[in-house]
């Protein structure tokens, strides 16, 4: 709607949305959200890659990983901000310092500058993780991917996997189950796993395919799902 009202552009204008990783989030809950939020927009398609769809499980693969353990105190500051927790009840002087050393900046920065931190060591007793706290269970379940409406239009989704788990911060099975959720509830979904891939080195991966897959939206094509 921005970007239509700025370029001065109908809102019969085909639109398509990309984004990878953190830029996954709102293209994957905008395309939930948009038959109700904004059913005028002419959607064509969205393609999201390197998408954390459920936090609970993201949060204990990356704790005391060496690359992307930083996500653990940025994604306090998020709760922190969105929800108004009171992080002074459950975090730990290690979790209020770190928390606190991150807090106006991009993850891209220090995602890898806390090598080997764990979720325990943000939490003080009698908690030994931050999925021990009640309001940070319901500040991740809010933000379940698949739970806040189905898209009404083709899905590009994409992950990699570079250790059976994950592409070592998302969860390739989580993407590859929402894919599958997906293609039940009638959305033409294209699902891509890029075997042996770290989430960096499926970025470049992600945009190829995503960019021709949004192309062939705007150019009127059927969608060639996988769900089959």
């Amino acid at each position: 709607r921005a970007a239509q009202s700025f370029l001065s552009l109908p809102p019969s204008t085909p639109v398509g949305m990309i984004g990878y990783s953190g830029g996954s989030v709102p293209t994957q809950w905008g395309a939930e959200v948009a038959p109700t939020y904004a059913p005028e927009l002419a959607l064509v398609g969205a393609a999201a890659g390197g998408l954390p769809v459920n936090l609970a499980h993201n949060l204990p693969y990356v704790s005391g990983s060496a690359g992307w353990a930083g996500v653990i105190p940025a994604l306090v500051v998020a709760y922190q901000r969105t929800y108004g927790l009171d992080t002074d009840a459950f975090l730990s002087e290690e979790g209020r310092t770190v928390t606190a050393q991150v807090q106006d900046r991009c993850i891209a920065g220090f995602a890898a500058s806390y090598p080997g931190l764990t979720d325990a060591a943000m939490v003080r007793p009698p908690y030994r993780s931050l999925l021990d706290v009640p309001a940070v269970v319901a500040a991740v379940g809010d933000n379940v991917m698949g739970t806040a409406g189905t898209p009404r239009i083709p899905m590009f989704l994409a992950v990699g996997d570079i250790d059976g788990t994950g592409d070592s911060v998302m969860i390739t099975a989580d993407v590859r189950d929402l894919a599958g959720e997906y293609c039940d509830r009638g959305v033409p979904v294209v699902y891509h796993q890029y075997d042996g891939a770290s989430h960096t080195d499926a970025f470049p991966r992600f945009e190829a395919d995503a960019a021709q897959f949004l192309a062939d939206r705007f150019a009127g094509t059927p969608t060639a799902t996988t769900c089959a």
